[in-house]
């Protein structure tokens, strides 16, 4: 493949890590990604870029799990995020022995494949997740937001451009990044300041 070529098919490809509008109803119809109504029949992005999407039933026993996490219900924002980092982790457990991505690693160039995510599928799935919760009335002290990118150059010293989802706390309209991203599948997500993530944050470990 010529040079010119590579960094095309580059571009394109990082590209894909582009935010979406700012209702997160139209992003994911954006992604072609429908908007659940609950935690059966959602669906599930994988294989990089949501090229492959399936549809997804939890249990009911499984989403007992998740509503335990936030019973008795939150006191305060602080809290709310703290059980809905916890719950995005159980999520991708669940899901994942479902639709295979149980193995997914960290990052986007360590390992490739069907049952790979990169940001775009880890940003899509986690505003599916949390807009479950949402309907599911286990917020009280968000909002969902739209997935966001960071660009090299324009806002961190880093290499390739990174999407997150987001929220919105009700009280302040302070919003954060929620990044399932930096941990292998199945990990608690990183939720932090939507600035600090701007301005390149990633996890010590």
């Amino acid at each position: 493949m010529k040079p010119f070529h590579l960094l095309f098919m580059t571009t394109l490809f990082l590209t894909a890590c582009a935010t979406g509008p700012a209702d997160h109803r139209n992003y994911l119809q954006r992604r072609q990604v429908a908007e659940p109504t609950g935690y059966t029949n959602f669906q599930h992005c994988r294989g990089y870029g949501c090229k492959s999407i399936d549809t997804i039933s939890l249990p009911s026993e499984d989403w007992h799990d998740i509503r335990t996490l936030f019973t008795p219900a939150s006191t305060d924002a602080a809290e709310e995020r703290e059980r809905i980092s916890n719950a995005i982790g159980i999520l991708e457990t669940k899901v994942g022995a479902i639709a295979g991505t149980d193995k997914d690693i960290h990052g986007t160039f360590y390992k490739i494949g069907t049952h790979q995510h990169d940001c775009v599928d880890e940003s899509t799935n986690t505003t599916v997740y949390l807009s479950i919760l949402e309907k599911d009335g286990l917020l009280a002290f968000h909002d969902i937001g739209s997935p966001n990118t960071r660009i090299p150059l324009l806002h961190y010293m880093g290499r390739w451009p990174h999407t997150t989802a987001t929220m919105y706390e009700k009280e302040s309209n302070a919003p954060y990044a929620v990044d399932s991203w930096f941990h292998d599948n199945g990990h608690p997500a990183e939720i932090i300041p939507l600035d600090q993530w701007k301005a390149g944050w990633k996890p010590d470990n």
